[in-house]
């Protein structure tokens, strides 16, 4: 399929990296993070939002599906209801999506835009399934497979690649 390269042609108005009257975000790991600040040469604060999130994204994290990234994502939360982001403009889009909506931080960016807009889910014999990322994704990668699994669609090696990296989330949450 090379979801990648259809992902570098996204239209603008359906972009996944801004967040303008969303209440997504982009979770960052520490390793991420520093990786960020190394590549950039920014500080910390430039590019990382760890203030409390706001109480309708938390229920709404709260109650997603078990299996979906929200949810992880609520797991992990802090008492105050915070964690590691990326933080955005005033416009919604994410502190590294330029004016040409291209990422400046493509290379490194954190793990779950590398898998965007496919997530895993470990199955009880321990594998790994590829998924949707969102039940109602604005994706134009998702509108293309349309109802196929993604299994169907994907190459084998874009298989591998997703659940490599979603064990690298699995960790990243473990050790968060």
């Amino acid at each position: 399929m090379d979801y990648k390269r259809l992902c570098q042609n996204c239209p603008p108005e359906k972009h996944c990296c801004i967040f303008m009257n969303n209440p997504g975000f982009t979770f960052v790991s520490q390793s991420d993070a520093k990786s960020i600040k190394k590549k950039t040469k920014k500080e910390y604060s430039y590019f990382l939002d760890f203030s409390p999130l706001p109480k309708k994204t938390v229920y709404l994290l709260k109650k997603d599906d078990p299996s979906l990234e929200g949810f992880l994502r609520y797991t992990m939360l802090d008492k105050e209801g915070r964690l590691l982001r990326l933080k955005t403009k005033k416009d919604g889009r994410c502190i590294f999506l330029d004016d040409n909506k291209e990422c400046e931080i493509y290379d490194i960016r954190p793990n779950v835009c590398r898998i965007y807009p496919f997530w895993a889910i470990r199955l009880i014999d321990g594998n790994l399934k590829i998924i949707r990322h969102d039940p109602e994704p604005r994706c134009p990668i998702i509108d293309d497979i349309g109802s196929n699994d993604p299994d169907e669609v994907l190459s084998e090696e874009e298989l591998q690649s997703i659940k490599e990296i979603f064990a690298e989330i699995e960790k990243e949450a473990g050790d968060y």
